[in-house]
């Protein structure tokens, strides 16, 4: 593995080590981090002697770090410039983890004990360094750990691309503007807003149900988790022959689902799938020897256990059917979702597929074809978290396809179609960074706790009820932190007080 590779599984997995000392009792956290430790061993090997098997280029490190940290600081992280609404509660999360010992208790809830329960590997590195310097350190610490993230993941893809100005130009342009066809979506079921078009408009909830999110949308919105799904696809996406990756894809996995359990849902596929190339090239079964799965396991079912407590209390269902009884209803669901998988990735896909063909695209659309027949979470999180992984592998995709060198007229007219198709899909993140660039910037509320932030509320998607669960012996007692301010000045929302048409929070698990 090269020292990009590296870095990447690093940044994966820094957050676990530091959720296992923090979170567990140490008799506990102990044998635990050996797991991790022993699962990732690889990255403590030397390096080739050769250098980097896809060798970066300063020019490709130079791009992608300005690119990364330019989309990083037009997301709202930091509050440089205006922030979406969901940083109003995570901005609340980061307070907590910084000011309240771990893990976080909230007191008592329904006459039971109560703790802070959401994926949180995202704020770990920037709350650690919280505790030492203040919540204002963690801030700037947090905006460092997203463009380090999105510079990384920028670096991964460009790699793949010829070494020349344009060609990496055009591959990072392609991966920051990707989305699917949402202004087609939005104008088709609303053709009302031709005559009064609002720049700064948030298009992506058009089909009602589920939107799958653009990459910029992703950065902006849901950091927390984008990040670990498209690092890990970099990774996947940069493994050649004979490398010890597969044995730590287990480990990987655990460690996304503590930024993001849906996110590594999305991921479990692609690993999977190279899982099983690897062992029919190597004609071997050794991914299956215990010492490769079993470490992640012992890990996986405390993170998953920490990361269940109290989650009855989300809402979750089929989406088929709801349109009414009856095969009618049935039809038109369907419709629907036809229409919502060939507009948000469909076209694009099969664009891709014309120019160069990938068993990592064909398994991202036969996922993203999928996904809309359920439903989790109260904004259907199950659909905008799970495809994260998917929406990555079709940009990175796309900007491979878009910038292979065209051997003949047919090559062209392919690109033509898919650079009009990614054309129209770029309106989505134009419209994303025209709010950042529009809209004032909004402080931080460095006093607001979660359940102030929360307008006095519990929000079951982050607090979960303790009822005697088994994994609270291996968690440490939570102590619970004081409430903080409550009331308008820690309930309001700037970024949702903001006069603005079609701009709704992203209402998932946030």
């Amino acid at each position: 593995m090269d020292p990009l590779d590296r870095l990447a599984v690093a940044y994966l997995t820094l957050p676990l080590a530091i959720f296992l000392i923090g979170w567990c009792e140490a008799w506990a956290a102990v044998p635990l981090l050996a797991c991790v430790m022993y699962a990732l061993r690889p990255l403590a090997a030397g390096l080739p002697v050769r250098g980097a098997r896809r060798p970066t280029t300063r020019l490709q490190l130079i791009i992608a770090i300005a690119v990364g940290c330019a989309w990083t600081a037009c997301g709202g992280t930091g509050h440089f410039v205006f922030a979406n609404a969901d940083w109003h509660v995570r901005d609340a999360v980061l307070h907590d983890l910084v000011a309240g010992p771990w893990p976080v208790g909230y007191g008592m809830l329904g006459g039971q004990d109560s703790l802070l329960r959401a994926p949180i590997g995202y704020y770990l590195p920037a709350a650690l360094i919280g505790k030492w310097g203040g919540l204002s350190a963690a801030h700037l610490a947090l905006a460092a750990w997203t463009a380090a993230g999105a510079s990384l993941f920028l670096l991964q893809a460009l790699s793949l691309t010829p070494s020349r100005a344009a060609t990496v130009l055009t591959a990072a342009a392609v991966i920051v503007l990707f989305s699917g066809l949402d202004v087609i979506g939005t104008l088709w079921h609303v053709p009302a807003l031709i005559g009064h078009w609002d720049i700064t408009r948030h298009l992506e909830w058009w089909a009602g149900r589920y939107q799958y999110s653009s990459m910029t949308t992703q950065l902006f919105w849901v950091p927390n988790h984008a990040l670990a799904g498209w690092l890990t696809v970099g990774v996947l996406g940069r493994d050649p022959h004979g490398t010890p990756l597969e044995s730590m894809l287990p480990m990987m996995v655990v460690a996304t689902a503590l930024w993001s359990p849906l996110t590594a849902l999305g991921l479990v596929p692609f690993a999977l799938l190279t899982a099983c190339a690897a062992m029919a090239r190597e004609r071997s079964l050794g991914l299956l020897h215990p010492r490769v799965w079993a470490p992640a396991l012992l890990v996986g079912i405390v993170v998953a256990a920490y990361l269940t407590l109290d989650s009855a209390r989300i809402p979750r269902g089929f989406m088929i059917g709801r349109s009414g009884a009856g095969v009618a209803g049935v039809a038109m669901d369907l419709a629907r979702h036809a229409e919502f998988f060939l507009l948000e990735a469909g076209f694009i896909g099969f664009a891709i597929l014309a120019i160069r063909r990938s068993s990592e695209v064909i398994l991202a659309l036969a996922i993203l074809a999928l996904l809309p027949l359920f439903s989790f979470g109260a904004a259907n999180d199950f659909v905008m978290r799970t495809s994260i992984p998917s929406l990555a592998v079709l940009a990175v995709g796309a900007s491979l396809a878009l910038t292979r060198v065209a051997l003949k007229g047919a090559d062209r007219a392919r690109k033509a179609v898919l650079g009009c198709l990614l054309a129209a899909g770029a309106v989505t993140p134009i419209q994303e960074f025209a709010r950042a660039a529009v809209r004032p910037a909004w402080p931080i509320n460095l006093q607001a706790t979660l359940i102030g932030a929360a307008c006095g509320q519990y929000p079951p998607h982050y607090v979960a009820r303790l009822r005697g669960q088994a994994v609270l012996r291996i968690l440490r007692r939570p102590r619970p932190l004081a409430p903080g301010p409550q009331g308008a000045e820690a309930c309001v929302n700037p970024a949702a007080g903001v006069p603005a048409a079609g701009v709704p929070r992203e209402r998932g698990l946030t």
